[in-house]
């Protein structure tokens, strides 16, 4: 027993050993520990106040299946099928999401566009109130190479961004459209058959052709009726800068004729229309020397280096004079040997080549000119009518014109034919309400006015075209489909438009015109864009909210448009006024068309005026 309980006392002691030796390897542990904790400061220390620490559980879960999808042999599940409603519900989101985040950004950008814009402002009326230019050069070098440094940092496209900086510019000089906040022109004409006549406006185009031939050849001329608008008056002002005898009233405007053009050493301000600088640049191109020419902001953007590639073929060429710009104002060097034919590249623009065509019989051997596209022909063909009626040669045939060089036969008072882009808004005017219209002046014979014909007839309208009138009476009855051939003239679909729309079923033919698929979405109109086509649906339209139209001739196209949509709200309907003053009289009289008279001026006899001083 005795033997027994020592062997017991042993193994307690040996197993006591054990245990304090346990206890002092856990000790250098955790001494060993803080050591290791010590020499790494930055790592955080487990906060014991926290409560015990909490781990995820691993392993596969009841059921069998494993995370990643697997079960407990490691087999994948099948997959599932998603279904295209799902994925077109998810792509829906993420365009929702992108256009949030795009629209958010484009509202930044031009509210700071906004702000810069009349930064700029603020400097041009403070240099304009010193008799200073609008721009400062200074300002605007220091801007322009900040703008490029911070380009090339982004890694942007310099070419792009040197454009993108001008056109910052053009916003600070473009007049401010104020943010509308009245009830606009509403428009809804009454739908009663019209027996109305007027005197047609004139085209705005031959009256400026007449105008350049008669100063360049020193002729005297009276032309009347003439609309004074803008384009009008600033070729009759561009044509005095460079010497003509040029004065013009309320609807005439006379060249007296005996003093020759000249352009040496002299800048020439040709306002907004871009067909005024070409007829005053091709005119200069048959004198020898150095010239200037200016105009409103939106010639600055206007591409002269496409001219540069038929310019040195004629003896002359195009410099900005600003680099960065790549418009006006621009110096012409000219007096160099000249072709005796050229070929225009498809990229020029259409009126330099009526512009080019109406100055040909100036240049020494006359002209040729070739690579006349569809455009440029309908532009040319109008520029060869002024020509021969001058007395000059000119031959057009499907994609060249000749001109003959000579002495121009100017009529001292020419029949100016009437507006074909303006008229044939006021023959539609029966198609949509009945009736008739008769229309003083002379209806030209080129190809655009007797398409336009041709197209009206086919809508259920008979034309009567004389010698200084044309009439127009609704006889037909407007078909349920059409195919309408009008849109493939630009100036010529706000009409093709309103043609659609009183059809119902209509294509209609040319390219596709984003004005006019706005307007289409503004009255929840049903339509399809075909190859050269757009396909308009019948079914019923309603008119949306207010509209700020892109051009006069717009705003006179939804005045025909108000008769199948009525309801139409126009922001600037005053544009039409400063185009064609008395389209707004003649329509809100219809269908009697008598118009308000225009106000007399009043008169003053100065033998009973007398000064009357107040004290």
């Amino acid at each position: 027993m005795i033997k027994i309980r020592k062997e017991e006392d042993r193994r307690g002691a040996s197993n006591g050993q054990r245990k304090d030796e346990s206890r002092n390897d856990t000790r250098s542990d955790e001494k060993r520990g803080d050591s290791r904790r010590d020499d790494r400061p930055d790592r955080p220390r487990r906060d014991d106040s926290r409560g015990p620490r909490k781990f995820e559980k691993r392993g596969a879960p009841r059921g069998g299946k494993r995370p990643g999808g697997r079960d407990f042999f490691g087999n994948r599940p099948p997959r599932e099928e998603v279904s295209d409603e799902d994925f077109v519900s998810k792509a829906e989101v993420v365009s929702e999401h992108r256009f949030n985040d795009i629209s958010e950004i484009d509202a930044q950008v031009l509210s700071l566009l906004e702000k810069r814009s009349f930064l700029i402002r603020k400097e041009g009326a403070w240099r304009k109130s010193r008799q200073k230019s609008l721009v400062d050069p200074q300002l605007e070098k220091l801007l322009r190479g900040s703008f490029d440094k911070k380009s090339n940092e982004l890694g942007l496209d310099s070419k792009l961004s040197r454009t993108l900086f001008t056109l910052l510019n053009q916003f600070s000089l473009a007049d401010v459209r104020k943010t509308f906040t009245g009830d606009g022109y509403k428009l809804a004409p009454r739908v009663e058959a019209v027996t109305a006549g007027i005197t047609g406006p004139r085209s705005f185009r031959y009256t400026r052709m007449m105008l350049a031939m008669a100063a360049s050849s020193g002729s005297r001329i009276s032309l009347s009726p003439v609309t004074m608008n803008a384009p009008n008056k600033d070729m009759a002002k561009a044509l005095k800068q460079v010497g003509a005898p040029i004065h013009w009233d309320d609807d005439e405007i006379r060249s007296d004729g005996g003093k020759l053009i000249g352009f040496e050493g002299t800048m020439a301000f040709v306002g907004e229309d871009s067909f005024n600088f070409y007829m005053l640049l091709c005119l200069a191109l048959g004198h020898a020397g150095r010239c200037k020419f200016t105009g409103k902001p939106a010639l600055q953007l206007l591409d002269i280096a496409s001219l540069n590639k038929v310019l040195p073929r004629l003896g002359a060429r195009l410099v900005p004079m600003n680099p960065n710009n790549p418009g006006l104002p621009a110096r012409l060097e000219c007096g160099g040997p000249m072709d005796e034919d050229v070929t225009l590249p498809g990229s020029i623009d259409p009126d330099f080549a009526a512009a080019l065509t109406l100055a040909a019989w100036s240049f020494s051997g006359g002209l040729t000119i070739k690579g006349l596209n569809k455009i440029a022909r309908e532009r040319v063909a109008e520029a060869v009518e002024v020509l021969t009626a001058c007395g000059i040669k000119a031959k057009l045939t499907k994609d060249t014109v000749t001109v003959s060089d000579g002495i121009p036969t100017v009529p001292e008072n020419p029949r100016l034919p009437l507006s074909v882009r303006l008229c044939s808004q006021l023959l539609a005017l029966p198609i949509f309400c009945g009736g008739q219209i008769n229309i003083t002046g002379h209806w030209p014979a080129h190809d655009k006015a007797n398409n336009v014909v041709k197209e009206l007839t086919k809508m259920g309208l008979k034309i009567d075209i004389a010698t200084e009138n044309i009439i127009a009476t609704m006889e037909g009855i407007v078909p349920d489909k059409a195919t309408i051939g009008l849109g493939e003239t630009e100036d010529l679909m706000p009409l093709a438009l309103a043609l659609a729309l009183k059809v119902g079923d209509t294509r209609l033919t040319g390219p596709a015109n984003e004005t006019a698929m706005e307007l289409l979405d503004r009255m929840g109109a049903a339509y399809e864009i075909g190859e050269d086509a757009l396909d308009i649906k019948p079914g019923k339209k309603e008119w949306d909210g207010t509209w700020f139209s892109p051009d006069p001739i717009w705003s006179m196209g939804c005045a025909l448009m108000a008769y199948s949509v009525p309801g139409i709200i126009l922001e600037n309907h005053g544009e039409v006024t400063s185009t064609w003053p008395e389209f707004w009289n003649f329509y809100n009289s219809l269908p009697t068309g008598k118009m308000k008279p225009k106000p007399v001026k009043e008169t003053f006899d100065d033998e009973k005026r007398r000064r009357i001083k107040i004290r």
